[in-house]
Formats: C-alpha cells, structure tokens, sequence
C-alpha cells in the first residue's frame, strides 16, 4: 500500500502544475458536492422519518364511514371511496396503471432515475418545473401526504419519503395503497368508487377497455372525464392500449380490437350505494364538529343491505299505490331502537337521485289521527281516572275543533271505514282511541284541558309548536318525522321516550325524561295491540307473518288525506312510515292507513326483525281482550274490534249535539 502511495505521488509531481490545479480544484469540488450531499440527504431523511406510514391506508384526511356490521358505505367528506384488495382487482387494469404511470414499477427503489432525467430536461428547457417524472410510489406519497405545490424542496420530499415507503412496504402493498388513493375525477378516490361510478360494475367486474379508460384518465380525469369528455377519454384510452401492447401486457391484435370499440359509460350517480344514509351520516359527521380524518373510521347505525333492500320497497310500494300519480307521491321510514335512540333503518324518500331532501330526518308534516295515541297517554298522565269514563258517541259542533269550516258538524275520518255511525250513547276513551274516533278525542282534550295538553305534549321533544284550536289534538299541527318516531318509543317505553336519535355509533345522548306515566303508557300501549286486528290490517299483517305477534300500532290519516301513516312497536324497536306529496296534494280520494302506510310498514317490520319480533306478550300470542283468535281465522274473515264497556255512568262534558246517531261521511 505504501508502495502504491509513493508511485502515485511520483506521478502526480510529474503532471503539469495547470493540471494538478485543475485536479485539485476538482476535487475540492466533489467532496464539497460530496459533503453538500451527505448534508442534503440527511436533512431530506430527517423529513421523510417524520411522516406518519399509517397515512398511507387512510383517506387523505378524511374520515371512513361504515355500516353497523362494518361494511363500507363512504367518506365523511364529499369524495367517495370504495377500497378494494389487489385480488380484487383485474389483472388488466394493474397492467393499464403500470404501462401508463410507472412502466419501471417493480424495479425502481421509489424513483425512476430515467424519468427524473427526462423530466429534469424538460423543466431546464421550460424554466420551471413542467413534468414530475413522478413513479407511483411518488405519486402515493404526494397525494397521502398532501404535499402540494411545484418546488424543488416539495419535490425532494416526495422522493425521500417514497424511497422510505418502499423500504417499509412491499410492491403490492404500494400498488394497493395507490389504487385506493387516486384520485379519478366526480367525487371518486380509488378504482373501487370510479368502476361504480363511470360503469354501474364493481371492479372486478371492468373489462379491458374500462380498464384503459381509468388509467388513461389518471393524470387529468377532470379534463379527461368519460362522461363529460368522452372523446378525449377515448384518445387517452388508446394511448394506454397503445401503452399495453408496447409493455408487452397485452398484444397488439388485442390492443387494436379494442381501439374499435366506443367508451360505452353507464353513469351511477349514488356512486358506492350510499343515497340517503351516507349524506345523513356526513350531516351528523359535521354537527359533531368532527375534523376530516380524525377518527379515520365511524360507524354508522345503519346496515347497508336494510337500506339497498329498502330503496326497492319504497319504489315498489310508491309505484304500486299510486301508478299514475305525476305529483311525485313520497314516503319516509324511520325504525328506532326503543332504548339507545339508534337510527336502525331509514329512507328518506323515494328516489335520492331525484330528490336527495331526507324527509326521515328534515321532513315536517301533519301526523293527523297517527298522532292520536300520544294524546291519549298524555291525557291519562293529567288524569290518570279519566281512562274508563264515558264520552259521548256523537257529532261534535266543528267550532270545537276549528277544522275546515266554522260551520257544520266535524267529520270523523280517523277510521279506515268509508263512514262512522255514532250510537247516540257513550264510549270511553279507549274505545275511541281503538276506533280513532276525532270527535271523542276533542272532547277529551276539552275534559283535560286543552292548555295543559298542550303543555305536556309538549315534553315529547317537538320543535314545532302545537296549534292553539283543539285541532292539534287530531295531528292537525306539523311535526318532523323523526321527532314523531321518538316521541312513540315513550309508550313502548313506559313513558320516557328513547335518547334524541343519532346514525353514528360514536354519538350519545343522554336518557331522556319521563314524559307519560308508566299506567298511562301501558294503557294506550294494549290499546294499540288490540287495534291491530281491525279487519283491513288482516291482509299485509299475514302476508308479513305479523299477523299472529303481539304488536302495538297505530295508522292515521289527515283530515284531508294528504297524507298516510302507521306507526308500530315491538319492545325492541319502534317503525314509523309516511306517505304523501311534500304539498298539501290528497293521495287518493279514499287513502286510508291500511291501504297507503300499512303494507310498506309490514314488508319494513318483517325485515328489520327478521321475522322473530320481540312482541309484547311473553308468549308471542294475541291480546286477552280479544274473544276470538286470529290464528283461527282465514285472511277473509272479518274480525270485529270487541267494545270496551265504561267503568262509571259519568258523561265528561256538556255538548250541544247530545242527540241520536247522526252518520257522517269521512
């Protein structure tokens, strides 16, 4: 070694003195360039090492949202992802994104050095920067990392940390992570959300050419959109075929057959089957005052295969009831868990597509006589010895109800018949509230009083104010659904409605007040599971196999019918359903609860519990009142609601009509 030393030095005396100062200068040079690079590089490494690898599996600084069982519905924010596995994905698309994006991809360390040359020419060329030359690798840590703006220094960044990540990860799970990151234009981040929205398919189902058409789109799929743009998608298609064939991915007899064929889109506006849940769920999200990305998933109370299931019912049940209607005829679903307040199942319309208003949630409607069981338990709460005394069975002078004209006698229309007969006599106030009696119910809220009424209906939780004029005892006030849904698990509840309803898991309120007497509750409750057998609920109740459960539920209709409810529980959950316009437009002439709500509200119940529902006699049977038992007879066979006979010869309340049965048409 010293011998080397010493013929080296001899030589190097040798050189021209000009020559051993350039050599010199030279190496100066290059170990400054040498220590300014050691400095560089740690100082980029030192960056690269703060980042955060967990970034990558998330959505840029978004926030998953799932369903209850943890399947993915979409994103807090307003672009919607579907991941997908590498399995998952046809071979011919990873080939499509790698022939375009990164042909090196499988044997660079993170960066491309070709690439950064060519781009490095390009930029000295342009006087700036113009091309990236970015691998895909970079091209994940750029957009996980949101490292944005064209610099040198960002630049540096992105190569650092994707030679950090393809230390720390291998090859397939880059190409994951990138697949589901990249952005591919209408609200889409990932191939999963963008198959189902350019093509209606999953991923795994795209052909070779939608394969072409999403890789192609990648660098600008705004400019480049299938369905605003196609022919420039399908010029960035053929580049990628084109691109394919010269990889050696596919042959250049494939390439050209598809080259042929047309960029054929069908366009899937609810993208990743979302609808009303996930834009409820980004309402809430936001309410919460929750920041994108933190936590990176919630958990919805939803399932999403109740909520697929039940866009076909609500369409079905719409176009059945009403084929020909041009007003838009709508309808709403809500299913509450009694206890926790949880938003089990909810629809908010007929079609999100066309009309994305949530009526489940935003809607504000009269309830009409469905709202006749909540007056009934707030008025036994007031006077607890009013439940068994007689009323009188007749007209009733419409001044007292201030509904329609000042003039006449108050049309009952509560029940599901074509007309009421009044006996003339007396009828307690459950029997009325078993046959929905209008005209009952407004002397009882004269007999309670109306301002105390009104007061204690009040504690149910309505934002809506109640009408000052007896009317609001028939639903003749405007409430929001949701509000009307909660306020009925306080009778499956005993009294104390369950916690304000919530869709996100995370959420929580606290328990609520009681609002009726548990006696009151009970009561009005039995009512309900008696009223279930009316003859006109026997149809959609057996087809449902609900028809021999202990359920408690309730229909009603507006004074006008323009709009239909019924409103069920078991002890586990609560469903309400509305049908009508979003204007004051009659659904039919003779829409009733039977025939507009119950059918859409027994195809809901079965579903949601699964056949098996939690009914409130221990035994699953039929109520005691009843003389004869339904399982005994056919689906024709007329059952007749049995009377309930008064407890005291008491009439509550002086009435002019005190007169013989007057009939009066609905």
């Amino acid at each position: 070694m010293k011998f080397f030393l010493h013929k080296l030095r001899e030589r190097w005396r040798r050189l021209p003195t000009w020559l051993r100062r350039l050599g010199g200068a030279c190496a100066i040079v290059f170990l400054i360039g040498l220590v300014t690079l050691g400095i560089v590089w740690q100082h980029y490494a030192g960056i690269a090492a703060t980042y955060d690898m967990a970034a990558l599996t998330r959505g840029q600084n978004e926030t998953l949202i799932v369903d209850v069982r943890g399947e993915l519905i979409g994103s807090a924010s307003d672009i919607e992802r579907e991941p997908v596995t590498l399995q998952n994905v046809p071979p011919h698309l990873i080939q499509a994104v790698i022939a375009t994006e990164d042909a090196r991809f499988y044997s660079h360390p993170g960066f491309d050095l070709v690439g950064l040359m060519r781009a490095a020419v390009a930029n000295f060329t342009s006087h700036g920067i113009r091309q990236g030359g970015s691998t895909i690798t970079q091209q994940l840590a750029r957009n996980a990392f949101g490292l944005q703006g064209r610099t040198y220094e960002r630049k540096l960044t992105e190569i650092f940390l994707a030679m950090r990540i393809e230390r720390e990860r291998t090859k397939d799970q880059i190409l994951t992570d990138y697949l589901n990151r990249i952005y591919l234009g209408h609200g889409c981040s990932g191939v999963g959300a963008a198959a189902r929205c350019y093509f209606g398919k999953d991923v795994r189902d795209i052909t070779l050419i939608e394969a072409a058409t999403l890789a192609g789109i990648i660098k600008a799929p705004v400019t480049f959109s299938p369905i605003t743009q196609p022919k420039l998608a399908r010029q960035k298609r053929d580049l990628t075929l084109k691109r394919m064939a010269e990889t050696g991915a596919i042959t250049e007899a494939e390439a050209a057959a598809a080259q042929d064929a047309p960029v054929v889109v069908r366009h899937d506006k609810t993208r990743v089957r979302t609808g009303y849940m996930l834009a409820a769920a980004r309402a809430e999200f936001q309410r919460m005052g929750l920041k994108p990305g933190t936590p990176p998933t919630m958990s919805m109370t939803l399932r999403l295969d109740w909520q697929q299931r039940l866009d076909d019912m609500m369409r079905q049940h719409l176009d059945t009831l009403a084929p020909k209607d041009k007003n838009g005829l709508q309808g709403a679903v809500i299913v509450l868990d009694n206890r926790s307040g949880a938003i089990l199942a909810m629809q908010g319309g007929r079609d999100f597509t066309t009309s994305p208003f949530n009526r489940a949630l935003e809607g504000v409607r009269p309830p009409g006589t469905a709202f006749l069981p909540l007056v009934y338990a707030t008025a036994l709460t007031l006077q607890p010895d009013v439940t068994d005394f007689p009323m009188i069975d007749g007209p009733l002078d419409n001044k007292q109800a201030m509904i329609g004209g000042l003039v006449g006698t108050l049309g009952e229309w509560g029940a599901d018949g074509e007309a009421v007969t009044y006996t003339g006599g007396t009828i307690t106030p459950m029997q009325a509230l078993l046959e929905g009696r209008t005209a009952a119910t407004v002397r009882l809220g004269y007999q309670v009083g109306l301002d105390p009424l009104r007061a204690a209906l009040g504690r149910c939780g309505f934002t809506t104010p109640l009408r000052t004029e007896a009317a609001f005892t028939l639903g003749q006030s405007h409430a929001r659904l949701i509000e009307l849904a909660r306020a009925f698990t306080a009778i499956a509840n005993d009294g104390r409605p369950c916690p304000l309803p919530r869709l996100l898991l995370s959420s929580s309120s606290p328990r609520s007040d009681e609002v009726f007497t548990p006696a009151a509750a009970s009561h009005v409750r039995n009512t309900m599971i008696s009223g279930m057998m009316r003859p006109e609920y026997r149809k959609p109740l057996v087809e449902h196999k609900l028809a021999q459960k202990s359920i408690a539920g309730f229909g009603g209709v507006t004074y006008d019918r323009t709009d239909a409810w019924f409103i069920g529980s078991d002890r586990a959950l609560t469903c309400l359903v509305w049908i009508g316009h979003d204007k004051d437009i009659p659904i039919a002439p003779k829409a009733t609860a039977a025939t507009a709500a119950l059918p859409l509200w027994a195809a809901v119940f079965e579903m949601v519990t699964a056949g098996q529902p939690k009914g409130w006699d221990a035994k699953g049977g039929l109520p005691k009142l009843l003389a004869v038992p339904l399982r005994a007879l056919p689906v024709e066979d007329e059952v007749r609601v049995p009377a309930i006979p008064p407890a005291s010869e008491v009439v509550l309340g002086p009435d002019p009509y005190r007169t013989a049965a007057v009939p009066v048409a609905p």
